[in-house]
């Protein structure tokens, strides 16, 4: 810019060179949004045809705008020529360009490490990270350098995107689905002997997992780490989402507009909400590649607990209650073809010009018609949509439980996924199993008494939380339940409700315990207190 563009365009609300709209007017509001971090001051410096001019903004007794300095002859001025000071610092003038210093909110600030003066405070990285969680993939011929003191490590590093540095680490599909989004799986493997993934060596940015929303090589949506982990199960990543990735990439032309900050996209169409790559959940879960699979099971703890059991009880449950999982449906503005009429074998036209999909008062199939339904033939109970008692999987290793949010609560279930994980290391299970030994410590093998114990509370305890599930599904058929209510009756929270209130269970418990043992139970005082 010229020194007269450059004045111009320090104007507090100025833009130059951009068309206005929703969809184009993009970067808006820099200087607005970085001023409140740099009162102190925020340097442009451009380069146009060989002369480099200077604005300084910042903040002088309350009021943002261009700080006047003095010049050569003591007056006040806003522009300053500074080719000579840039040639003095090695700038090369040979190409036109703009630099931006930020000097923070005070003199000794060092605004690399600490842009935010501590609130809130940044790690030695984040610059990279941010630039790593939000660039997908770099324009061509673009190189980002990093320079000693930008970065974590030492010397001169170069930016490297997430398919560009981790993907070729570990192991990555891209998956074209029907709808022209593309799917990305990438599994990052652990690192031996260390708690992060393989990515993390020699990387100025995190390795921390991902899932996000990818749009013209941007991200969007972004849950990592923690956040990542506790929603996977719903993305069919029920274990190792800890090293395992998931990008959901949207074709150029989809229906969605980033707003004008691209913090978030919107939908062109309906209510114009978010979006959020939970919507894109079972395009994930259905398009998961063979060998993410075996990753995934790889990752599964190998106590199976006896579970299959109390999933046909849930089941049994689940039918007989008369619960139906959601039906899709065909929305006419949809885009997904369909082909009336080829999905189902009719019966033969006849001779007669009768039959196939019609059959009139004077049609008749004789016995030896293999495609007649034989009068006063119903549905098949597996046809009727009936609702699938959830797969229960049994938690006892305290990083896994803390992985899955489960510290402190009984359980927690997907109903997306219909996955249901259960916390072993609940206190219900350990008092209710503490209460079983006192009263048949009688018995001469206290090893037997012990085992049998800790199986019955186990299997009483995930038994009530998996009945508390169903009839929270069961909700569903009450006109008064809203959506909303029945997503709240199967929360961790009310789950561990049901897991806690175990002591009218104890007399099945008991009566098993003393066919088992062959031993009478010596009454013992209950502590309630769980």
């Amino acid at each position: 810019m010229t020194s007269e563009q450059l004045h111009s365009m320090c104007d507090i609300a100025a833009s130059i060179g951009k068309d206005m709209g929703l969809d184009r007017n993009f970067g808006m509001g820099a200087k607005v949004a970085s001023l409140p971090s740099n009162k102190y001051g925020l340097r442009y410096r451009s380069n146009r045809g060989g002369v480099v001019s200077e604005v300084l903004l910042g903040q002088r007794d309350g009021v943002y705008g261009r700080i006047r300095r003095l010049n050569e002859q003591g007056e006040l001025e806003e522009v300053f020529d500074v080719t000579e000071a840039a040639l003095a610092d090695g700038d090369d003038l040979s190409s036109d360009w703009t630099e931006v210093v930020l000097f923070g909110n005070r003199p000794d600030q060092n605004t690399v490490r600490d842009p935010y003066d501590g609130n809130p405070a940044q790690n030695g990285q984040w610059l990279a990270d941010y630039l790593y969680h939000r660039f997908y993939r770099l324009p061509p011929g673009i190189q980002v350098k990093f320079q000693p003191g930008t970065h974590k490590l030492d010397g001169n590093r170069l930016f490297r995107t997430i398919p560009d540095r981790a993907y070729p680490i570990g192991q990555s599909e891209s998956v074209l689905c029907e709808n022209g989004i593309i799917v990305h799986y990438f599994l990052d493997p652990p690192r031996e002997n260390s708690g992060h993934n393989r990515s993390v060596t020699g990387a100025i940015t995190t390795d921390v997992s991902t899932c996000a929303v990818v749009h013209r090589d941007e991200l969007y949506s972004l849950k990592r780490g923690r956040q990542w982990t506790l929603d996977a199960p719903l993305y069919g990543i029920p274990f190792g989402a800890k090293h395992i990735s998931v990008h959901v990439e949207l074709p150029d032309g989809a229906l969605v507009l980033p707003e004008a900050y691209r913090q978030f996209l919107r939908y062109r169409d309906g209510d114009q909400r978010q979006v959020d790559v939970r919507d894109f959940a079972d395009l994930v879960r259905d398009h998961r590649p063979q060998w993410l699979l075996d990753a995934i099971n790889s990752f599964a703890p190998s106590d199976s607990g006896g579970t299959d059991e109390i999933r046909d009880e849930l089941q049994k449950l689940l039918n007989s209650l008369r619960v139906r999982s959601e039906s899709p449906s065909l929305a006419q503005n949809g885009d997904l073809a369909v082909d009336r009429g080829q999905g189902t074998a009719m019966a033969p036209e006849r001779s007669d010009g009768s039959g196939g999909e019609k059959e009139t008062s004077e049609t008749r199939f004789d016995f030896n018609d293999l495609l007649a339904v034989p009068s006063g033939a119903k549905r098949a109970s597996m046809s009727l949509n009936a609702e699938r008692a959830p797969e229960i999987t049994l938690l006892r290793d305290e990083a896994d439980i803390q992985e899955k949010g489960l510290k402190g609560r009984a359980a927690k279930f997907y109903r997306e996924a219909g996955q249901l994980f259960v916390n072993m290391n609940y206190p219900a299970i350990h008092a209710m199993q503490e209460q079983l030994e006192l009263e048949y410590a009688s018995h001469p093998d206290p090893e037997i008494t012990r085992n049998l114990a800790k199986e019955l509370a186990e299997r009483t305890i995930v038994g009530r939380v998996g009945r508390a599930v169903v009839y929270a599904l069961a909700k569903q058929l009450n006109r008064e339940w809203q959506p909303e209510d029945v997503a709240k009756a199967h929360t961790s929270e009310s789950l561990s409700l049901a897991a806690d209130d175990y002591l009218d269970a104890l007399q099945n418990a008991r009566r098993r315990m003393g066919m088992a043992l062959r031993t009478v139970k010596q009454d013992v005082l209950v502590d309630e207190d769980v």
